[in-house]
């Protein structure tokens, strides 16, 4: 009887760390994606000088080839007092703009995705990055 329990108790053990360590690396992927994501729309925002339509159609490009997740109910909330720009993209990302005196700088939210069956699409993560200050045009007189 003693033998009977205490494999009984180790497969327990083994089945709980299994689980664990597969919630972690579901969790490091959604992570990686979600941040390749961010830094990539982050960089064609700064390439283009600004959230502009060309830089729209290469970030939904980019998009479809990394593999991020569809927008299903995308909704983009009000961050620091600043709505979302209005973007028609069939991606789940929302980009801010935000003014300083030098210039402008974006801001960029992505979500983290899990891919669980039955509770992955009810679990997301907002991720934030702000791209540089893309500088005003300045006048040169004289």
């Amino acid at each position: 009887m003693k033998e009977a329990i205490g494999t009984t108790m180790v497969f327990n053990l083994i089945i709980i760390f299994v689980v664990v360590f597969m919630i972690l690396y579901v969790g490091a992927m959604g992570y990686s994606k979600a941040f390749k994501v961010r830094n990539k729309i982050i960089d064609i925002i700064e390439l283009h000088q600004g959230y502009s339509t060309s830089a729209q159609e290469e970030i939904e490009n980019n998009l479809s080839d990394i593999g991020y997740q569809l927008n299903i109910n995308k909704t983009c909330s009000e961050r620091n007092n600043n709505q979302p720009l209005d973007n028609e993209s069939k991606y789940h990302y929302c980009v801010y703009e935000n003014t300083t005196s030098k210039g402008k700088y974006y801001g960029v939210m992505v979500f983290i995705h899990f891919d669980i069956p039955l509770i992955g699409n009810f679990i997301e993560l907002p991720m934030y990055g702000e791209t540089r200050i893309i500088f005003e045009k300045s006048e040169v007189i004289g």
